[in-house]
This record gives structure tokens, C-alpha cells and sequence, in this order.
């Protein structure tokens, strides 16, 4: 019977201490709440010595020692698994598809954020399907003529891809077949075209619920894959720079 009165009394001392630390500031109630914590200890450790019962708190203290010295040694991987878990947390919040898409109409090139591997995905053409990397130099620079003529939207993300995989070789091969005529006009328009929201997030690889925080870290981090001086391509920098100057200019209105 003694026992039920000591609990009652200890949770309506909880319930009063609760109700009055709730309105007070973070800083306020700390100081309080340790206050109570501290009254709340030595009045059941009074209620315990009168009631004869204080050797449930000696058995309480003894198990916490044989389990504190049980759990201790695996406190050396709790760095290991809260990296692990910050990790994971971060991915899921971090609103970005870990991938950049630009999209003309002969291609859909892909960069990964990881990597920064590039591979193209065909979506014209007889080989309609294929990718890039699955195609032989002398067949991807036959595919650059074809965007030359056809596809003039295409042919800086070509040229681009073409520059990072093989480097100045393939010009080479490309002036040999005559098909950098128009490359300089036609790239000059596909420039110049104005791009959308919806390619923004694309290119950058981040959805709409992104934030401005996340739109610079994704823009610094390619940047720094992609960068001219860094053997990237003024081409994707350029579009780098653009998505992420949009999407800002966005956010400020």
C-alpha cells in the first residue's frame, strides 16, 4: 500500500514539474528540469530508506554496472554506425537523384554525381536504344556528322562526351569526314536556347523540393568533376552554371 502511495506521489510531482517547465525558454527549463530531476532522486531515496526497500535501488545501480560494463567495448563502433546512419540520412533527404540528365533530340546524356562517368542514351537513329559507350570512335564520329546535319541541338553534348572519352583524337577523324562545317553556328544557337525549370532540375539532378542549399553543394560538387580546368566541358559547365543560376533566381522570387 505504501509502495502505490510513494508511485502516485512521484507522478503527480512529474505532472507538476512538466506543467511548469513547458512554458519556460529552452534555456530556463533546462535549469529547471534539472532541479526537479535532482528533488525528484533524493525524495524517492528518502521514500525507499524509510520504506526499507533502498536495496532496490542498490540492485538497480549493481545491474547498471554489470550491463554498463558489458556495453562499454562497443561503444568504439558508435562513430562507424551513426557515420553509416548520417550517410543514409543524408541520401534521403538530400532531394537528388545522384544523376544530371541533359536531354536534346538525338540523346540523353547522363553524368553520374559519384563518379562523373558520362554515357549517352540513343533516341533516334537506326540505333535507337544503344549508348554511347557502346559504340566504337570511328562509329561516333560518324554519329557527329549525322548531328551536324540533323541534329544540331546534339551536337555539343557529342562533342562533349567525345572530348572526355577520347580526347582530341576524334577531331581528327571528324574533320576528316568533313563534318564540322556547321558546328560552330549550330553550336552557338543550341547555347542560346533558353532552358526550363524542368531541364534545371535535370541537369543539376535534384527534384522540386529542393533548396538553395542543395542546389549549390550539387552545383559545386559537378563543377568540381567539370570544370574546363579541370578536363571537363565548357559545354556541361556551361549548362552547370545555367541550371543553377536559374533554379536560384527561382527560389529568390
Amino acid at each position: 500500500m505504501l509502495g502505490l502511495v510513494v508511485l502516485i506521489a512521484i507522478i503527480i510531482i512529474g505532472y507538476i514539474a512538466v506543467g511548469y517547465i513547458r512554458p519556460l525558454k529552452l534555456k530556463q527549463s533546462k535549469k529547471v528540469g534539472a532541479t526537479v530531476g535532482v528533488v525528484a532522486f533524493i525524495t524517492t531515496l528518502l521514500l525507499l530508506t524509510i520504506t526499507g526497500k533502498l536495496y532496490i535501488l542498490a540492485a538497480l545501480g549493481t545491474g547498471l554496472v554489470v550491463f554498463a560494463k558489458r556495453f562499454f567495448p562497443f561503444l568504439r563502433y558508435f562513430p562507424f554506425l551513426k557515420g553509416l546512419y548520417q550517410k543514409a540520412k543524408g541520401k534521403q533527404n538530400s532531394g537528388s537523384s545522384q544523376y544530371s540528365t541533359v536531354e536534346t533530340s538525338l540523346l540523353r546524356m547522363t553524368l553520374d554525381h559519384e563518379s562523373g562517368n558520362v554515357d549517352g542514351e540513343l533516341l533516334a537513329t537506326d540505333s535507337k536504344g544503344k549508348y554511347l559507350s557502346e559504340l566504337s570512335l570511328p562509329e561516333l564520329t560518324s554519329l557527329y556528322g549525322l548531328a551536324d546535319k540533323q541534329y544540331p541541338d546534339s551536337i555539343e553534348v557529342l562533342a562533349a562526351y567525345l572530348d572526355r572519352k577520347h580526347g582530341s583524337d576524334w577531331r581528327e577523324a571528324a574533320n576528316a569526314g568533313n563534318y564540322s562545317g556547321e558546328s560552330e553556328q549550330n553550336s552557338s544557337e543550341s547555347n542560346s536556347d533558353e532552358m526550363t525549370a524542368i531541364e534545371a532540375y535535370q541537369v543539376l539532378g535534384l527534384d522540386h523540393n529542393a533548396t538553395e542549399e542543395e542546389i549549390i553543394a550539387v552545383h559545386r560538387k559537378l563543377m568540381l568533376k567539370l570544370h574546363p580546368d579541370r578536363g571537363g566541358s565548357n559545354y556541361l559547365a556551361t549548362k552547370i552554371n545555367q541550371a543553377k543560376d536559374l533554379l536560384l533566381g527561382l527560389k529568390d522570387k
